[in-house]
């Protein structure tokens, strides 16, 4: 990255390999995935935590090409995938062993670099902090977005009977969402949906609700 600013500031330049430090992998990356923070942080406005690589990118799958000689849940040729800090748009990066998670042999690694940061956060918010159960409606805001389809997606797939409801800024948005099991989606640029989503579950409203756009 040349600068903050637009994409014109990314550039395909060289860089020293990363070294291998105590309790950690070098991975050779075979694909990383684009998300919102990456344009943040190209904007300038989403800076990485002190220390973190200055190549951005915060997720990867790859192979692993060194272990640490403390290390012995991995070894060379394991198929990784991580979040991280920074450093996913290079050819290698070193991760501490612990954040390393085994990739399905089914997934490939397109598949399994998509994982780490929006399908994480979508389970954490959901399962972990929200206790999702099978019957519940759950409500999800921005569901076209990266984080959004992969909640429509752990619902459907976790809990029994669950239905999801989204909330789009476009109907090809929506349709897209119930592709992926969306029950109903709602346009917010048409005007408000509150009595929509009363309508379409029969008074009981939401029972889970996940609103990562409004957060602080």
């Amino acid at each position: 990255l040349k600068e903050f600013g637009g994409s014109e500031n990314l550039y395909v330049g060289d860089t020293e390999k990363p070294k291998l430090e105590k309790n950690s992998l070098l991975v050779k990356i075979k694909a990383t995935a684009i998300n919102r923070a990456d344009v943040l942080q190209r904007k300038g406005k989403y800076p990485p935590p002190a220390g973190a690589s200055p190549i951005i990118g915060l997720e990867m799958a790859g192979i692993v090409e060194e272990v640490c000689p403390n290390v012995t849940s991995w070894k060379k040729g394991d198929r990784v995938m991580a979040l991280l800090a920074g450093g996913g748009y290079a050819e290698y990066c070193v991760i501490p062993a612990g954040m390393a998670i085994k990739i399905p042999d089914n997934f490939s690694f397109e598949q399994a670099a998509a994982i780490p940061e929006v399908f994480m956060t979508a389970y954490q918010a959901l399962v972990w902090l929200g206790e999702l159960k099978d019957s519940e409606n759950v409500l999800i805001h921005a569901g076209a977005s990266g984080v959004g389809t992969a909640a429509t997606q752990i619902v459907k797939n976790v809990v029994k009977d669950a239905k999801v409801f989204v909330t789009c800024g476009s109907q090809e948005k929506i349709d897209f969402c119930c592709s992926l099991g969306a029950t109903k989606g709602f346009n917010y640029k048409t005007g408000p949906w509150e009595e929509d989503v009363l309508a379409a579950t029969e008074k009981k409203g939401s029972n889970l609700t996940l609103d990562f756009v409004g957060a602080k």
